[in-house]
Order: C-alpha cells, then sequence, then structure tokens
C-alpha cells in the first residue's frame, strides 16, 4: 500500500515539474522559455519600439512554428520603459517578477546603463541591443552579448572614409546622455588618428526637439561634415532647420538616428544625407538571413514593410535563439553563456563578411559597417565618397 502511495506521488511530482513548477532555471520550462523585451513603447519615440517588436516577434514565430528550442516554445513578455533610465528601473523589476531567463530589445543608451548593471547582480542574460555604445560591451560583461556593430565603429569608418576623400572639418550634434556621449567620444577617438578634433560640438536634450540652437552653434564654426549623435526626431529638426538657414554641410547619421523613421519625419530635407548601418539592406533577399526576416514578415505583419530597425531586431533574436539552442535541451544562464562565448565564425545568412564571433574577450558580435544615402526619399546603397567630398570641399 505504502509502496503504491509512494509511486503515485513520484509520478505527481514528476508531471508537475514537467508543466512548470519544478525545472531547474528561471524561465524555463519542460514547455516554454521566458523570454523579456524591454524598450520604448510609448511617447515620441515609440515607433522605434514598435519597429523592435515587429522584428522580435518575425524572429521567434518562426521559432516556435518550426517546434521551439528542443520543443520549448518562446513567450515574450514586453514591457515600456518609455525610453527613460529610472523606468529602466522599474521594467527590470517587474521582468524578474514574471520570471524571465533573458532580456532582449533593449533601447537606448541611457536605459541599457540601468539595465546591465541590474542584469550582472541577478546573473540574467542581456542579448540583442538596439544601441551601440561602448560601454554595452566594453569591458567583457559576463551575462551581456551585442549583436552588432558599435557606434565607434561606424563613427570611425565613417571619418577614415571622408578624410581619405578630402574633408578635414567635422563637427558634431548630440544627445546629452549616455549615446550622444559617446558619439562624441568616438569622433574624438577617430579624428585623434588623424591629428585632428572636432572643430565644434553642440548638444541638445534627450527626449526633446529643440534643437536650434545647437544648430546655430555648429553653423558657426563652418565644418564640412556634421555627425549626428541624435535620435530620429531631434535629427530630423537639425537638417530642416539647416535647409530653411540655407546651410548644407554633409550631415551623417548613424544607428541611434533609425534611418527608416529619419526619413518621413525629416520629408525633403532627408535627401543627400549619408547614414551608417549595422545591418544590409532590409530588402536585400538574396541574402539568406534577410530572405528569412521578409518571408516572416510578410506572413505576420503583412501590413508591415521592411526596415532597417526590424531586421535588426530580427537579427538579435536570431543570435538569442542560437545560444539557446547551443546550450542544449538543458537550458541554464550559465550553459547559455558558455554556449555563446563558443559561437565562432558562424554564418548567421549574411555572408562571409559578416560572420557571428564571441567569446570570453570579445562579446560584440558583429564589427560589419554598412553605408547607405537618401535619394528622392529612399534609402540606397552609397559608396561614392569622392563625389561627396568635391561637393563639400
Amino acid at each position: 500500500m505504502l509502496r503504491r502511495q509512494l509511486a503515485s506521488f513520484i509520478a505527481f511530482l514528476i508531471a508537475f515539474c514537467q508543466a512548470s513548477a519544478c525545472w531547474a532555471e528561471v524561465g524555463v520550462t519542460a514547455k516554454e522559455i521566458q523570454i523579456g523585451a524591454s524598450h520604448v513603447l510609448t511617447g515620441q519615440n515609440a515607433i522605434a519600439g514598435h519597429e523592435t517588436d515587429v522584428g522580435i516577434d518575425c524572429c521567434i514565430n518562426d521559432v516556435n512554428a518550426k517546434g521551439g528550442v528542443f520543443g520549448r516554445k518562446i513567450r515574450v513578455v514586453n514591457c515600456d520603459d518609455k525610453y527613460e533610465p529610472d523606468s529602466a528601473i522599474t521594467c527590470f523589476q517587474y521582468l524578474m517578477q514574471q520570471g524571465v531567463f533573458a532580456l532582449t530589445g533593449i533601447y537606448g543608451s541611457g536605459t541599457s546603463a540601468r539595465y546591465i548593471p541590474m542584469a550582472m547582480n541577478n546573473k540574467v542574460p542581456v542579448v540583442g541591443f538596439h544601441n551601440g555604445t561602448y560601454f554595452v560591451t566594453n569591458p567583457v560583461k559576463k551575462y551581456v552579448f551585442s549583436a552588432r556593430c558599435s557606434y565607434r565603429d561606424e563613427i570611425r569608418e565613417t571619418v577614415n572614409h571622408l578624410w581619405t576623400a578630402g574633408l578635414r572639418k567635422f563637427a558634431i550634434i548630440y544627445q546629452n546622455d549616455a549615446f550622444g556621449a559617446d558619439c562624441y567620444e568616438g569622433l574624438k577617438l577617430a579624428l585623434d588618428a588623424h591629428n585632428t578634433k572636432p572643430v565644434a560640438a553642440a548638444s541638445y536634450t534627450r527626449n526633446k526637439t529643440d534643437v536650434k540652437d545647437a544648430v546655430n552653434e555648429i553653423k558657426q564654426a563652418n565644418p564640412q561634415v556634421v555627425l549626428l549623435g541624435a535620435v530620429y526626431k531631434p535629427s530630423a529638426e537639425i537638417v530642416k532647420i539647416s535647409k530653411e538657414m540655407n546651410w548644407n554641410p554633409q550631415f551623417v547619421l548613424n544607428t541611434g538616428s533609425s534611418v527608416t523613421l529619419f526619413v518621413p519625419e525629416a520629408g525633403a530635407a532627408a535627401d543627400g544625407q549619408i547614414y551608417s548601418e549595422c545591418v544590409p539592406l532590409p530588402n536585400e533577399a538574396n541574402l539568406p538571413l534577410v530572405g528569412e526576416f521578409l518571408k516572416a514578415l510578410k506572413k505576420y505583419y503583412p501590413g508591415e514593410k521592411p526596415t532597417y530597425e526590424k531586421l535588426r531586431a530580427y537579427l538579435g533574436t536570431v543570435v538569442l535563439a542560437e545560444g539557446m539552442k547551443r546550450a542544449g535541451k538543458d537550458l541554464t544562464r550559465e550553459n547559455f553563456v558558455k554556449a555563446m562565448e563558443g559561437i565562432h565564425n558562424f554564418d548567421v545568412g549574411l555572408g562571409a563578411d559578416m560572420l557571428l564571433n564571441y567569446s570570453a574577450t570579445d562579446h560584440m558580435g558583429f564589427h560589419k559597417v554598412f553605408f547607405g544615402i537618401i535619394k528622392n526619399g529612399q534609402a540606397v546603397p552609397f559608396d561614392s565618397w569622392d563625389k561627396v567630398a568635391a561637393e563639400h570641399r
């Protein structure tokens, strides 16, 4: 009798644990992996959060449709941090209460500066950032993985191309937070390599679009090139105000400006502006990963257009899923980190010059920088540095 009761109790425990409660890792059950997506969903930058959500969902829906990760479906818990550092603390606490395994899709340098220490203290993996701020992966942090080049990579490559083409006078308008400061530092470092300095630098307040004073300050220095360490709405205001002044330096945006969102905001003033990106054009279906992204977008979000921002989020989620697959059936945060650091020269489907690489001393993943220019309201590939330089000497 006692033996039968014990066997029944053991069978109950096994069934109960398989359902959810006794799994060895937070956010992982026999049937599910729960991850948190924390970024801006309301306010003037809400569209950027929407773009991120769509990219994440496209990847996760595809993974789940193919059986998930060792039979476990991925489920996303969202939180709106409003692109505000203080709200990032609230979101992190909420997601910990929900019991997520890892975080992804973080938008913003200021918010990242809050998420990263909390993730490290709680030993929670974070994979895939919208931003490319240097401090995300330098120094290396055990549980933190980027899946894109840095702002400093973008700015260095921009300066080197334009310097080689003959331009010498560089300035910057930047957001007065961690994002803008990193862009400013990136410009100073890039110009240090050429034994010179920015001719001018001016900042504006984060989450504001009052940039006229900054434009006037930079205009007085008469730079040939103005880099924008600014999100898309202030960037659009900067180029529009400059056009109204009949002042036309070469503006260069980086990924923080979200070029797809910048163009409709800037209107005709967007034409001729150069931008850098950390992924290829989002309609290059000849690249396997982009082709998969486009199919998923058409299937799950048929009314949405392919954008850089969606593709970046899709790529970051592909990397997260790859790490979980490589960690094996016994998925824990510790063996996930070990699996991620074991990814070397992995072709995610973006070609031989954009292989994914991690190690115990490098958590950036990619360093490749792509360039484009706005023509007739469309983002198109760009490599005509000499022609641009000739127009601004």
